[in-house]
């Protein structure tokens, strides 16, 4: 299994062209020779597709895919982007909704789009959000997500969202194994026992809140069990993520990149 960096984890340096160009290269530096795009420009601005590709072709990263939560309103623009970038996923956050006439209706929606994907010879992934891994009676918002969505969409899960969802992560990938090409890699801590993870806590994934994140490997979530499982059922590759930091996120980025070497992974 490979692994390389979410680049959102660093969106306050990937403002400008000339922001991303000297942050792509810094990332190669580390060693990262992979990377999943998102949040490009900052603050809902674009920038130039043209020159993210030129800073990919000057630094050697290798865009895998594309994360971008407007699926629905901008496939024809994520479609371009990946295109020029040259990436095969495309990955959109979900939040399952609690009805089932909701999550039929949500379904639909997604299943449309995944087809526009299919069309370009792209995958369409799902990235569900904490309370998706909430478990009701015995059965998570996910579960009842999946039975209404065509096979060939993909479930890209963050273990950082599986854990304080309190699912539990070894029993997901085994449950979703063939359909998890890649995954989010974000730990945390929980340094306030009384607090239930399951809850919002002011949760806002570019400062750090009532569960702080982590360099991979430092926090609670069990990545060492996750990335046994996942190379057993065939995962194709693994994204460092951390979006706020208590020091230099790019030294925040080496700690992961060398956690991640250290369980065997490929650069």
């Amino acid at each position: 299994m490979k692994f390389g960096l979410q680049m959102s984890s660093l969106s306050k340096f990937l403002r400008t062209p000339q922001d991303i160009s000297e942050t792509f290269q810094k990332v190669k530096s580390i060693g990262y020779n992979y990377v999943q795009l998102q949040w490009l420009g900052g603050d809902g601005k674009d920038v130039p597709i043209e020159s993210v590709k030129e800073s990919l072709d000057k630094s050697g990263l290798i865009c895998v895919g594309i994360m971008d939560d407007d699926y629905f309103n901008s496939i024809d623009k994520i479609i371009s982007k990946n295109i020029l970038w040259q990436g095969k996923y495309v990955c959109g956050g979900v939040n399952v909704p609690g009805e089932k006439s909701e999550i039929s209706e949500l379904a639909e929606k997604l299943n449309s789009v995944s087809r526009k994907l299919n069309e370009k010879e792209m995958i369409f992934e799902i990235h569900p959000v904490f309370p998706s891994y909430i478990e009701t009676d015995g059965i998570l918002p996910l579960d009842m997500l999946w039975e209404r969505v065509d096979n060939n969409i993909l479930l890209q899960p963050d273990f950082y969202h599986v854990v304080r969802g309190k699912a539990n992560p070894v029993s997901l990938i085994e449950k979703y194994g063939g359909r998890i090409h890649e995954i989010h890699c974000k730990d945390f801590m929980i340094p306030d026992s009384s607090l239930d993870t399951t809850q919002s806590n002011n949760f806002n994934v570019l400062q750090q809140g009532a569960f702080p994140v982590t360099p991979v490997g430092q926090g609670v979530v069990p990545y060492k069990e996750i990335i046994e499982a996942c190379i057993k059922h065939g995962v194709k590759y693994c994204w460092a993520e951390q979006e706020a930091w208590d020091k230099d996120p790019f030294e925040c980025m080496k700690e992961s990149f060398d956690f991640l070497i250290g369980c065997g992974l490929e650069a």
